[in-house]
C-alpha cells in the first residue's frame, strides 16, 4: 500500500477509533475536559490548498472533525477553501509566521499578527494558533511571545505552549515520515516519548496493537497527502529534495 496517500490515511483514522480513540479538535482539548482515549487533529496547511479542501470532505464523510491552521501567504490563503472547510465543521485558525515575515522586527511582526489573526477570524473565531516552523529562516516564529502575550487576542491556547507533550505523545508527518527528527526542524517537541514510526502502516500496527498512549496529537499536512499518480510522484520527490537541507540545518543546529 502507498504510503501518504488519502486513502491510507482515512484507514489511519480509523484505526484509531476502532481502537476506541476520539478524534477531536484542538479547541476541543482546551476547552472540553477529555476521558478515555483521543486523538487531537490538527493539520497545519502549508501549501495546496485544494489538498485541505478534500482532506476535509474526506473527513467530514467519515464524521471525523479536526483543525486546519492556514497560512495567510497569498498561495495559501485562498478565502473560499477556508470558508469551505469551516462550513464542513472543522476548526479553522491561524497558522502564523509573524516575526519571519516581517525580518525579525517584533513591532512589525505582532502588527502583521493582529492583521493575519483577523483575516481568518472572517470565517471562524479562530481561538487557538500555532506556528508555523519556517525552516529556513533564521527567526523562530514563537520567539514573538516573548515579548507580547497571544491570550490579549483571546487565543485560549497555542499548541507551542499549551500542550503537555510529556502528556500527549505528538506525531507529524513532518519530511514525508513520522516523526522523522533528522529532518524536522523546528516540527518537533520536548517528550518523554521514545516510539519510533517506520511508516503508515506500522503506525497503525502499533494503534490497533493498543502500544499508544491514550493521548495523541497528529499533525497530517495536507500537502503531504495525494492520490496516486504523477503529483504524488512529484511532491515525494519535491520533499525528499527539500530533506536533504533540513537534514544538515538539524545535524549542524545552524538555526535556533
Amino acid at each position: 500500500m502507498k504510503d501518504f496517500t488519502y486513502n491510507i490515511f482515512i484507514k489511519l483514522l480509523e484505526s484509531f477509533r476502532a481502537e476506541g480513540y476520539k478524534i477531536i479538535t484542538v479547541e476541543d482539548y482546551f476547552l472540553k475536559p477529555q476521558k478515555g482515549k483521543i486523538v487531537i487533529l490538527r493539520h497545519d496547511v502549508d501549501r495546496y490548498p485544494s489538498n485541505t479542501l478534500k482532506m476535509a470532505r474526506l473527513e467530514n464523510e467519515i464524521g471525523v472533525t479536526s483543525t486546519y491552521y492556514f497560512r495567510i501567504i497569498p498561495s495559501v490563503y485562498k478565502e473560499d477553501v477556508i470558508k469551505k472547510v469551516h462550513e464542513l465543521g472543522h476548526e479553522v485558525a491561524y497558522h502564523y509566521e509573524d516575526l519571519t515575515l516581517v525580518k525579525g522586527d517584533f513591532k512589525k511582526a505582532i502588527a502583521h499578527f493582529e492583521n493575519g489573526l483577523k483575516m481568518i477570524r472572517k470565517f471562524a473565531k479562530a481561538e487557538t494558533i500555532c506556528m508555523h516552523g519556517s525552516p529556513m529562516s533564521k527567526w523562530n516564529n514563537k520567539d514573538l511571545w516573548k515579548k507580547y502575550n497571544y491570550k490579549d487576542y483571546g487565543i485560549i491556547g497555542a499548541t507551542s505552549f499549551d500542550i503537555d507533550y510529556n502528556e500527549v505523545f505528538y506525531i507529524s508527518d513532518n519530511g514525508w515520515g513520522w516523526n522523522n527528527t533528522s529532518v524536522s526542524v523546528r516540527d518537533k517537541v520536548k517528550t518523554k516519548f521514545d516510539i519510533p514510526i517506520k511508516n503508515t502502516e506500522h503506525l497503525m500496527e502499533l494503534v490497533l496493537s493498543n502500544k499508544l498512549p491514550n493521548k495523541v496529537m497528529i499533525n497530517a499536512h495536507p500537502d503531504t497527502f495525494f492520490d496516486p499518480g504523477t503529483k504524488y510522484f512529484f511532491n515525494k520527490v519535491l520533499i525528499k529534495s527539500k530533506n536533504v537541507i533540513k537534514r544538515i540545518i538539524v545535524k549542524y543546529k545552524i538555526l535556533k
